[in-house]
């Protein structure tokens, strides 16, 4: 049997998927966890969003350091970003303990959470009730 050469668009898809990383849960390298992504948002600057969802990220003037005050009721509008168990802090992120024990990712103590109801380009929770707010991102 005869062997036909391996073409050129095959030979390009296969260095492709051969030069893709691994997709990992957590890269200790990053500045950033990998549930987290840093988005140019125009004239806005930069802002952190929840990786892959695309959400932005909000804290609450009602957690005290260390601690979230958003359980139960709260966290259906307000889903926090889960940590895995092995997180480890980094840089300005840090993680606490929810009192369901899970852990919850912390931008300079402050935990992280989404807005359900936010749009792809309207930060609709910014401001809420005057205790929620855009996770500021300063180089």
């Amino acid at each position: 049997m005869r062997r036909r050469p391996v073409t050129l668009p095959a030979c390009a898809v296969m260095a492709f998927c051969l030069s893709a990383p691994a997709l990992a849960a957590f890269n200790e390298a990053l500045p950033y966890p990998s549930e987290v992504a840093l988005s140019q948002e125009g004239d806005n600057g930069f802002v952190f969003r929840r990786f892959p969802s695309s959400q932005r990220l909000y804290i609450y003037d009602l957690d005290t350091p260390g601690h979230s005050a958003c359980n139960e009721g709260c966290m259906g509008a307000r889903p926090p970003v889960y940590a895995p168990a092995s997180a480890q802090a980094m840089g300005d992120w840090t993680t606490v303990r929810r009192d369901d024990g899970r852990l919850q990712w912390a931008y300079r103590g402050h935990p992280v959470y989404t807005f359900f109801h936010d749009g792809p380009k309207d930060p609709h929770g910014d401001g809420e009730g005057g205790v929620w707010h855009l996770v500021p991102y300063e180089k």
